[in-house]
């Protein structure tokens, strides 16, 4: 499987490194200033090579882009374009609505770590290893022995949070874990209404779930 992933700014560096340990990559890196309106997309330069790929994973939030991606895709290799970003990638009906018109797989995502499992051919592979994170824990006295990676967000903040929780107490290790991936070095919007409360929440959550498998487990 080949991974397409557009670059801008600070944005897509930590995806390139977690995801080309389990696939072939390339990027290509957008201008960091683009104007908020591009007249005419259909003039942006987008190498072949990116729509030979079977996923294009864009960080280039901006609407325009999103939207020529997908236009562009029609009847290539490509079978699903991810937009993080939420809005700045544009509207998820408009996008979604431009990926059935051109035959195209739309994964809109405020945060990397929300995208779901899809079991599609030709894309599940991929995401039985990114999105929506899970995890494998084993649980002895109480705490947290040992943590395994089931699935990743994309950025590579589940590897840190599993590392981070080891050992924890198990009361203690799911609001950990949140707490870890506000740490991490994750691009997510900060401040009061900033998405990395939602991936910190997901993480939790994700945590949470794996300690009570674990502690099914080792009633049976």
């Amino acid at each position: 499987m080949r991974v397409a992933i557009l670059l801008r700014k600070k944005y897509g560096k930590r995806a390139v490194e977690q995801i080309s340990k389990k696939f072939d990559v390339v990027t290509f890196r957008l201008p960091d200033e683009l104007p908020e309106l591009i007249d005419e997309p259909e003039e942006i330069e987008l190498p072949d090579e990116i729509f030979e790929s079977d996923i294009i994973l864009s960080y280039a939030l901006h609407p325009d882009v999103s939207y020529e991606l997908i236009r562009r895709a029609e009847g290539k290799n490509v079978k699903a374009v991810i937009l993080p970003g939420g809005p700045k990638s544009g509207s998820r009906t408009q996008l979604k609505e431009l990926g059935e018109k051109h035959g195209v797989k739309v994964i809109w995502e405020d945060v990397c770590c929300a995208a779901p499992f899809i079991d599609e051919e030709g894309i599940a592979e991929f995401f039985a290893e990114f999105g929506l994170p899970e995890f494998e824990v084993d649980v002895e006295d109480g705490k947290v022995k040992d943590v395994r990676v089931k699935r990743s967000a994309i950025c590579g903040s589940s590897y840190f949070v599993a590392e981070k929780i080891r050992g924890l107490d198990i009361e203690e290790a799911p609001a950990k874990a949140g707490y870890f991936t506000q740490i991490y070095p994750c691009f997510a919007s900060r401040g009061i209404d900033g998405k990395i409360h939602r991936a910190a929440h997901i993480h939790k959550r994700q945590v949470e779930r794996a300690i009570e498998r674990a502690k099914e487990k080792c009633q049976e």
